[in-house]
């Protein structure tokens, strides 16, 4: 029997360190990618920004392309607007959409999405600035998300820390100076809608 325990601690000791190689592995190659990710993301919008022979007009067009095709639209609706009905699954008053609808919650937070980082404002904000040193990407909790935080700077101000949330292919959220943008925009959602239903809000847009 004790020779039995003994050769049962050797076969372990020989496959949990591989496991806990493997993982570790798995983390540091989705650190890398989701870091390589979100450093063609923000070169490409810079790109875009400091172009010196188109206008502002082309700018925020090409501007809002670039959002809309690294946003996670889906996923961002559903934490934005998951108390007012979106996705309800906890038998709560507001009952969930049907899917017609929430394409309508989709597009139009689509598009508002596109006012919030693409807006008045932002486009001159993001003219010179670049990415001081080098990204950081840490695993997020047990899910699939990688946090990447990155260092804008812009001439003589001071430097601006963004931290952004991704899977390496799609972009969750971005968190600016501690600010979440989640939070902010259903902050934003749930006061507009108010003690109506998302659709009547949706609906007068």
């Amino acid at each position: 029997m004790q020779k039995m325990l003994y050769v049962i601690s050797f076969i372990c000791l020989c496959i949990f360190p591989a496991i806990g190689e493997d993982t570790c592995e798995t983390s540091k190659n989705g650190e890398k990618e989701a870091s390589a990710f979100i450093k063609n993301l923000v070169d490409e919008a810079l790109a875009i920004v400091n172009q010196g022979n188109a206008s502002d007009d082309i700018k925020r067009q090409q501007l809002s392309e670039c959002i809309n095709k690294y946003l996670d639209i889906e996923r961002i609706t559903k934490a934005v607007f998951s108390r007012l009905g979106y996705n309800n699954k906890d038998g709560g008053e507001r009952k969930a959409l049907p899917e017609e609808d929430k394409q309508k919650v989709r597009e139009y937070l689509k598009q508002y999405l596109i006012r919030f980082y693409a807006g008045e404002g932002k486009l001159s904000a993001m003219v010179n600035a670049k990415i001081s040193g080098q990204l950081i990407a840490e695993k997020k909790g047990n899910d699939k998300d990688f946090s990447v935080t990155t260092q804008f700077e812009k001439g003589s101000s001071p430097s601006i820390k963004i931290i952004w949330v991704t899977d390496g292919k799609k972009v969750f959220y971005v968190e600016i100076e501690g600010i979440n943008q989640i939070i902010t925009l259903r902050s934003e959602m749930e006061a507009a809608v108010g003690s109506g239903t998302l659709m009547d809000y949706i609906n007068k847009q």
